[in-house]
C-alpha cells in the first residue's frame, strides 16, 4: 500500500476527497414571508404576511422590525434612490378570519421612516389586491393587483396607467422588465397552473 502512495504521488493524480455538506444557519422563524429586496448596504426587506409587518434583515445578520401593522404588505422593491415600494391591501385569510385592508401602492423613505401613497385607484376605482411590483430602466413602477387582474404603471405624480386586464391575463402575480426594458414577464396564476411569459412590450 506504501508503494502504490509513494506511485500516486509522484504521478500527480489528486484523489478528491468527500465534500462536506454545508448546514444553512436559521436566522429566525417566521411564518408566510413575501416580496424580498434589498437596498445598497445590503439589507434585505420582506414581508411576513401572518403576523403583517416589514421585516429587515441587516447585512450582518440581525433581524428587527422594520414596520409594525404593515396593511397585508406583500411585493417590495428598492428603487434607486433607497425607498422601499410596497404592495398593499388585499384581503387577508392567514388566521382563519376575513380582514380587508387598504388597497394601495406606498413609498417609504428608508431614512426617515417618511410614507406616501403613489396610488390607490384607477379612473376611481379602488385596486383589489396589489401583490408584486417592479422598476425598468426609467424608474417606472410596475405592479399587478391579483385578484383585481390587471397589471398597472406608475410613469410619475399622478401618472397610472392600466396596461393590461382581463380577459388577456386572469390573475398577474409575479412580474419583472428583461434587462434591456424592452419586455415584460408575468406570472399568470390562471386556474389551477401558472403561466410566466413575456405578456408587452415596454414602451
Amino acid at each position: 500500500m506504501r508503494v502504490l502512495a509513494t506511485a500516486i504521488t509522484l504521478i500527480g493524480v489528486v484523489v478528491p476527497t468527500p465534500a462536506v455538506a454545508q448546514v444553512p444557519e436559521i436566522v429566525a422563524a417566521v411564518a408566510f414571508t413575501e416580496g424580498p429586496t434589498v437596498d445598497r448596504d445590503g439589507n434585505v426587506y420582506f414581508t411576513e404576511m401572518v403576523s403583517q409587518r416589514i421585516m429587515k434583515l441587516s447585512a450582518n445578520g440581525v433581524l428587527s422590525t422594520f414596520r409594525e401593522q404593515s396593511n397585508s404588505a406583500n411585493g417590495l422593491l428598492v428603487d434607486p434612490q433607497g425607498r422601499l415600494v410596497a404592495c398593499e391591501g388585499a384581503d387577508s385569510q392567514q388566521t382563519g378570519v376575513l380582514v380587508k385592508y387598504k388597497p394601495q401602492i406606498t413609498r417609504t423613505d428608508l431614512l426617515t421612516g417618511e410614507r406616501e401613497v403613489l396610488a390607490d385607484s384607477f379612473h376611481g376605482q379602488p385596486f383589489v389586491g396589489p401583490n408584486d411590483v417592479t422598476i425598468d430602466g426609467k424608474g417606472r413602477l410596475y405592479f399587478t393587483d391579483l385578484p383585481g387582474g390587471a397589471v398597472y404603471r406608475i410613469d410619475g405624480p399622478g401618472q397610472l396607467a392600466r396596461i393590461l386586464a382581463v380577459p388577456d391575463i386572469q390573475r398577474p402575480n409575479g412580474i419583472q422588465i428583461s434587462p434591456d426594458d424592452k419586455q415584460q414577464y408575468l406570472v399568470d396564476r390562471n386556474g389551477e397552473r401558472s403561466d410566466i411569459a413575456p405578456r408587452a412590450s415596454v414602451a
